[in-house]
């Protein structure tokens, strides 16, 4: 049996470990060189890091509770605390919460809890303080949010896996086989589509490249074919590139990062524009680290 189908037996399997078929999509991805892949599996089953953005489906608003305490022993438990009342500076980490545990993890949480599920809120008792209810001093705050939602999250993952390998299936059956390493016939600009519209709808998240990160992808410096391929991955198209290049051989090597010569500077300009119009469709921020510091790797700096 193939490894494509291997995935897809493992993805309709309610009852087959997600993180086990997480590990079958890490050696797919591999085999077919695909960094998006690889990238997305490692955060998922790892764990999403701080620098990195999360993908949509998890992200939902939770609900903030808090206990207090009145005069004469009087206490006010498990009260919701509305939203307005949140300082600004915190408000919408709650209105757009984003979960960033391992699918491990997840499937852990879900295995110990059925109803809500609590989040911790720092230091937020202290500032509500008595600025909630009249009279009423806050002692303890928290979010919780169903754990439904936690089961969403890992049918989505399992679903979005299922329906990147069905894709590749169709047009490659043979794809990732090691026996058969020209059978995919899938170049990695398809492969890059096939994952963007599949795992994220069509939107080009970059996993591990959000814009306070570090690149840490392989590029070895002077290599163009090494830097060719990180940036397809990442949706650039093949006359992107080209111009990328010719600007490459235009300008001379620079001294640091920050004085890259004017042809390079100028095509990093043009393709910031496209994320910002949309054209090109990545996050502004994600596009300027993804850029800058890929080429700065080319470069040896």
């Amino acid at each position: 049996m193939t490894l494509l189908r291997t995935i897809q037996e493992s993805a309709v399997d309610a009852n087959a470990n997600l993180s086990t078929v997480l590990r079958q999509c890490r050696l797919l991805a591999a085999r077919l060189d695909s960094q998006p892949l690889e990238e997305w599996v490692v955060c998922e089953s790892d764990g999403y890091p701080p620098t990195v953005e999360v993908p949509s489906y998890r992200v939902w608003p939770i609900e903030v509770r808090g206990n207090f305490s009145g005069y004469f022993q009087s206490m006010a438990k498990n009260y919701p605390i509305p939203s307005a009342l949140l300082p600004a500076d915190v408000r919408d980490a709650y209105a757009h919460w984003e979960c960033r545990m391992s699918v491990a993890a997840l499937e852990a949480t879900l295995a110990e809890t059925k109803g809500a599920i609590r989040v911790g809120t720092s230091d937020l008792a202290l500032v509500l303080g008595e600025n909630v209810l009249d009279n009423y001093n806050c002692i303890a705050a928290w979010g919780e949010f169903s754990s439904l939602c936690l089961v969403e999250v890992l049918n989505t993952v399992r679903n979005r896996v299922l329906e990147f390998v069905l894709a590749v299936w169709k047009e490659a059956p043979d794809a990732g086989e090691v026996d058969v390493p020209s059978a995919s016939g899938l170049g990695t600009e398809r492969l890059t589509q096939i994952f963007n519209t599949t795992v994220y709808e069509g939107s080009a998240n970059v996993v591990g490249a959000a814009s306070s990160s570090t690149i840490t992808f392989n590029i070895t410096p002077g290599d163009w074919s090494s830097l060719e391929r990180v940036l397809a991955n990442h949706g650039l198209t093949e006359q992107d590139l080209a111009e990328l290049r010719a600007a490459l051989e235009a300008d001379s090597a620079p001294r640091d990062a920050q004085t890259l010569g004017p042809k390079v500077s100028d095509w990093i300009a043009a393709m910031t524009k496209k994320a910002a119009s949309g054209v090109w469709k990545i996050g502004l921020g994600v596009a300027g680290s993804l850029l800058a510091q890929s080429i700065a790797k080319y470069y040896g700096l």
